[in-house]
């Protein structure tokens, strides 16, 4: 099963979970051999990290590059330390003591077993997991379940004189291994130059379809939004801004309210991002409090690194309003800005709806790609 990055898809939407390579046919008389099976080649968007899911008896070994089983059948120089308890029998024939078995560092982190705390000295196995690759380019792809080995058949002994040592081996090889059984996480991160950044009906996907062509949903309530989408926005001289349009959010995202993992993520490798509040108001919340809020909550997300960014404040709506009002909003706007300390400097006043302050906008918003792109050529 071999996983493909598509720049066509834009969302996991799977109609089904599990998938397989086709099974190989069987071989014939006269030597013939089956013939192999085709390989099932699953495409997903841009952007996807891929992980797989350890079982309690496998671990990921660094030097080879793929999982290994742990065999208990074998010998086992690795295994755990864990309290036997009153109830326990003896077991020094076996070459342990009756109070613990050795431990090994390797394959504790490889496993991650954890003591849960509880009286009954119970165990808690945690599923661990490994990123196998992060398809961040069109083309990219990983294996990510091996096929399995046909037998040899019988062909191998005939007319042979009989010889139990090489009979034996020859059965041995003659059997087949079964393919390669794994689980895993597809988590998708989108790729995109610019994020939008607010709260529910603060006008961001009203914004993306009129600088763009795409299309989404809009309507006057919260949450119009529920999926990320991704638009393109287009200069005369060829150059493109790829703008994502992440759901609203809530105070508290970045601890996890709201699904907010699910959409910062999202975030996680713009070069800008950009911060739009609902200057008139609509929904009785304040434009400025709104700011605070979500400097606030990308600067607690990760490690911060995304309040670093370069970016832009936007207050839509301004249609709304009356003349004395909009600078009012503006100047205060203002000053949460420069307490916050943020990347962006100044405040931009538009109107997705009518158009007014969108050519501006426009320019700003590839300035600020740009310069995103320059902070990332030099960190790297």
């Amino acid at each position: 099963v071999i996983i493909v990055a598509d720049d066509g898809l834009q969302t996991l939407n799977m109609s089904k979970h599990h998938f397989s390579g086709e099974t190989g046919k069987n071989g014939s008389s006269q030597e013939k051999h089956g013939r192999n099976g085709k390989n099932y080649v699953l495409k997903v968007p841009c952007g996807v990290v891929v992980r797989r899911i350890l079982n309690w008896n496998e671990r990921w070994d660094e030097n080879e590059g793929r999982v290994i089983t742990i065999d208990d059948s074998d010998d086992r120089d690795d295994v755990y330390v864990y309290d036997l308890g009153e109830d326990s029998h003896d077991v020094e024939e076996e070459g342990f003591t009756s109070e613990n078995f050795e431990v090994s560092s390797n394959v504790e982190n490889q496993l991650e077993e954890r003591n849960c705390g509880e009286e009954d000295g119970d165990f808690i196995r945690e599923r661990c997991n490994v990123v196998l690759a992060d398809l961040d380019e069109a083309g990219a792809f990983i294996e990510v379940a091996h096929g399995g080995r046909g037998g040899t058949g019988n062909c191998t002994v005939s007319g042979r004189a009989y010889n139990s040592n090489y009979a034996q081996k020859s059965g041995l090889r003659a059997r087949s291994n079964p393919g390669e059984l794994a689980f895993l996480e597809l988590e998708l991160k989108l790729i995109a130059d610019l994020g939008f950044v607010g709260f529910p009906n603060a006008g961001k996907s009203s914004l993306l379809a009129a600088m763009s062509r795409a299309s989404p949903e809009i309507a006057p309530y919260p949450f119009t939004t529920l999926q990320p989408l991704v638009g393109c926005i287009e200069y005369r001289d060829g150059f493109r801004v790829l703008a994502a349009d992440v759901p609203g959010l809530i105070e508290g995202a970045s601890v996890g309210r709201g699904r907010g993992f699910d959409f910062l993520r999202h975030l996680e490798r713009t070069k800008a991002l950009l911060y739009m509040v609902d200057a008139a108001g609509t929904d009785g919340r304040c434009p400025v409090e709104d700011l605070k809020i979500l400097f606030n909550e990308i600067a607690e997300f990760g490690d911060g690194d995304m309040f670093k960014r370069p970016s832009l404040v936007v207050a839509n709506k301004l249609d709304l309003l009356r003349e004395e009002e909009r600078n009012d909003v503006l100047l205060e706007m203002g000053v949460a800005l420069e307490e916050a300390e943020s990347q962006c400097k100044d405040v931009i006043g538009i109107s997705a709806l009518s158009g007014h302050g969108l050519p501006h906008l426009s320019k700003e918003i590839r300035a600020v790609v740009e310069a995103g792109e320059r902070m990332r050529i030099i960190s790297e």
